[in-house]
Parts: C-alpha cells; structure tokens; sequence
C-alpha cells in the first residue's frame, strides 16, 4: 500500500514539475504576433504581401488584447504561414515577366 501511495505522490509531483516548465500562452503568443508581422514585412517589401495576412495579424492581435491567447495563437501561426508562403511564391516566380510591374 505505502508503494502505491508513494509512486502516485511521485507521479503527481512529475506532473507538476513538467507543467512548470511550459512556457505561457501569453509569451507564445506575444512571440508568434512579432514573428508573423516580421515576416509579412519582408513579404511587404518584395511588394508580395498576401490579401489576408495583415488581417489575420489584427485579428491575434485582438484577441490577444482580450486574453484569448489560443486563438491569437491560431491566428497568428495562420498569419505566419501566409507571409512564408507569399515570399516563397515570390522567390520561385521572380524570374517570370510580370506585366502589371513594367
């Protein structure tokens, strides 16, 4: 009995000690919103910024202001994905004639 009593004290103070070590939503979400609107920067000025980005990088904002970090979480990595792609797309058509741009 004091075996199983003392193993499920240590995996209960496991737990607690793991869960200590993860990192706030708050920070993560602070840190995806800098890094989304980073990179849509760089999407900006290669004049290739997707239509939905910026409002994708309001929209964590917004929610992040009314603490609800898993949805600016969500939004943000949303964001963070199109600014990559917008400039991968610019990357691999840079070489084409764009005719709207001459």
């Amino acid at each position: 009995m004091k075996k199983i009593f003392s193993l499920t004290i240590l995996l209960i103070l496991a737990q607690t000690v793991y869960s200590a070590g993860a990192v706030p939503p708050k920070l993560v979400s602070e840190k995806l919103i800098k890094e989304a609107k980073s990179v849509n920067k760089k999407a900006i000025k290669l004049k290739n910024e997707w239509r939905d980005t910026r409002k994708l990088i309001k929209k964590a904002m917004k929610a992040h202001s009314n603490k609800d970090y898993k949805n600016s979480i969500s939004f943000a990595e949303q964001a963070i994905n199109q600014a990559k792609m917008s400039v991968e797309q610019h990357n691999k058509q840079k070489d084409n004639v764009r005719f709207l741009d001459e």
